[in-house]
């Protein structure tokens, strides 16, 4: 009976380890992953404006005219992976709607985060001209 559940056992934790060798968000810092998570929400539901106060504060910031007529209508990130320390980067999929023209546009969007106080908060880089444009 003994010999029937080792098998079992080590079958399951075979399976349960390679389950958390899977997620995306494992390596990543658990302040970043958050916040990630925070960006994607908003670029998916919410205010898109507010998609700019994860650009570092004193950031020259380009807002689109186009803003308020944009719907997202698919968005798509990558894995996260570390460039130095205190610097990650992403790559997300955004596709989109300008709603008083109905036409879809699609951008690649290249996220780089960085903590400028040793990973307690995150900022991205500038979100791309083309975006929502």
């Amino acid at each position: 009976m003994l010999r029937m559940r080792l098998p079992v056992l080590l079958l399951l934790a075979l399976s349960l380890a390679a389950c958390m060798a899977t997620n995306p968000y494992a390596p990543v810092p658990k302040e970043l992953a958050l916040r990630v998570r925070a960006y994607e929400a908003i670029a998916r539901w919410g205010d898109l404006l507010k998609l700019y106060a994860f650009v570092e504060p004193g950031t020259q910031v380009d807002l689109p005219p186009t803003l308020g007529k944009v719907r997202v209508t698919h968005y798509e990130a990558g894995d996260m992976r570390e460039l130095a320390e205190g610097r990650w980067a992403q790559t997300a999929v955004v596709e989109y709607v300008l709603t008083d023209q109905q036409v879809v546009r699609k951008v690649i969007d290249r996220q780089v985060w960085h903590s400028p106080d040793g990973g307690k908060t995150w900022f991205r880089n500038p979100l791309p001209r083309e975006l929502f444009r």
